[in-house]
């Protein structure tokens, strides 16, 4: 315990000097002060004089050895004894931070960071004033910043994106909101009774992170896990209701009959077999159950689809259609066949040989059709003339992106198709399927497919008559008639 002068502890000087100002008696002695036995207790760091600053000069370098300490979130965090009321973001923001070192620094970044992003002067002074106001209600100074406190930001019309990408960029972003996947699955397995629960979640934990270890696995996408989790929840949920608690109790019988039970038949049966098989051998080869019961399960093959082919007045329509940006997407689409993640990735840097006539994509290069290219190049001059100081890579932007360097949103991108662009896709293989007369090695090289993804398109042409190329124009000579 730490004592004083007159070796007397800080409780035993904050009771003295709470009786002195109470009796008027500035001579009041330790021992008459505490004859009664009890002493209050208080908090430290609540009194003013207690937070006021220290009007010694700081020592040469103290300034730039904080600024530099700064540079690193606090790897500490303090705690609240009582659960904070909501705070008041309006009335916070002429607050001072805290950690005005820390302020000063994140300050002079984001203004090197807007500067180079091409932000207006009116962006970066909100930028700063939502900056300024992160820090200032921080429960602790110099911690990363909550990312469900930057998105509050929007409640006061600050730029609550931009800001959580430049913290980010400096390590100073805490992801603290519920992820998706989480929501998702707390949703569906509501009804699941423990330790199903628990196995079902350590399952999706590791489809999601993969394990480098053995048994090794790769991580799985979340669009994948929700697929096959969405798929064996119902014979789960049977079994559940039958009874059965544990994952690990479950028999090869059991899942068979209640696999019965669902009347699944086609690629309905397909999907719910291959998460049922996904499910249980992860988690046999992880040891945590025992036997996997879905060793011998007969999965099946998908119900074989037939590409449909698209009308092509929408295409037309939105190739001449006066906005550059839905007559490129549109072009990449109907003469291409590319998927919307390869346009929405899109950088310019895939783009730099459109001079030339060619697409660079992470697999194979695409040699660009003359509507194809004219139109790409539309979009170029209208980018530079909208956004001329933006440093966004991607070949497509927004209002929203030119001010980061995130691509688009993949709303924005499907607002800008004429129909569904596995539609589109699928009527361009087709066209060229008929075209090649199914000449798979062809239509791999040109699409980015599989031979087991072609072979659909070759069947589906073969299956229906095939009209002589002297009666129907190649596709690229179709588009180029309505260019």
């Amino acid at each position: 315990m730490a004592l004083n002068r007159d070796r007397a502890c800080r409780l035993c000087w904050l009771q003295r000097a709470r009786l002195r100002r109470a009796t008027g008696d500035p001579r009041l002695s330790y021992a008459r002060a505490l004859e009664d036995g009890w002493v209050q207790l208080s908090f430290a760091n609540t009194r003013p004089q207690e937070r006021r600053p220290h009007s010694t000069q700081a020592p040469p370098g103290a300034k730039t050895r904080s600024v530099l300490a700064a540079l690193a979130p606090a790897a500490h965090r303090q705690l609240v004894l009582f659960p904070p009321p909501p705070r008041d973001l309006a009335a916070a923001l002429h607050r001072l931070p805290i950690d005005t070192a820390l302020a000063d620094w994140l300050g002079q970044e984001l203004t090197d960071w807007a500067a180079a992003r091409g932000w207006t002067r009116s962006t970066a002074s909100r930028a700063r004033c939502g900056l300024r106001l992160l820090l200032a209600v921080q429960d602790t100074p110099g911690a990363p910043v909550p990312a469900s406190g930057i998105d509050q930001l929007t409640q006061v019309g600050l730029p609550a994106r931009l800001l959580h990408e430049f913290l980010t960029a400096r390590r100073f972003v805490e992801d603290d909101r519920t992820l998706a996947i989480d929501a998702f699955f707390a949703r569906l397995t509501a009804g699941l009774p423990e330790p199903m629960t628990a196995q079902l979640a350590r399952w999706m934990s590791l489809r999601l992170t993969g394990s480098p270890t053995p048994p090794r696995s790769r991580p799985r996408s979340p669009a994948t896990v929700r697929h096959q989790l969405s798929f064996a929840l119902p014979v789960l949920a049977r079994l559940a209701a039958a009874g059965t608690r544990d994952l690990a109790d479950i028999t090869t019988a059991q899942l068979r009959e209640h696999l019965s039970a669902c009347r699944l038949t086609g690629t309905a049966y397909t999907h719910t077999a291959s998460g049922l098989i996904a499910v249980f051998t992860l988690l046999h080869a992880h040891r945590i159950i025992r036997s996997n019961p879905a060793v011998h399960l007969r999965v099946g093959t998908p119900t074989p689809t037939i590409p449909l082919p698209a009308d092509t007045a929408p295409i037309r329509q939105a190739l001449n259609d006066p906005d550059p940006a839905r007559a490129a997407i549109t072009a990449l689409l109907a003469f291409h066949a590319l998927r919307a993640l390869e346009i929405r990735h899109l950088t310019l840097t895939d783009a730099r040989d459109l001079a030339a006539g060619h697409l660079h994509l992470p697999d194979r290069t695409v040699l660009l059709a003359e509507p194809v290219q004219a139109r790409m190049n539309a979009y170029l001059t209208h980018r530079g003339r909208r956004w001329p100081n933006t440093a966004n890579p991607h070949f497509f932007i927004t209002r929203r992106t030119a001010l980061s360097t995130t691509p688009v949103s993949r709303p924005w991108l499907y607002r800008h198709y004429p129909a569904s662009s596995h539609l589109l896709r699928s009527d361009r293989i087709v066209d060229e399927v008929q075209a090649a007369d199914g000449d798979i090695r062809l239509i791999c090289d040109l699409f980015g497919l599989s031979i087991q993804a072609a072979t659909r398109y070759t069947a589906a042409t073969a299956s229906t008559s095939i009209t002589p190329s002297s009666e129907k124009p190649k596709p690229s000579n179709r588009m180029n008639s309505s260019a």
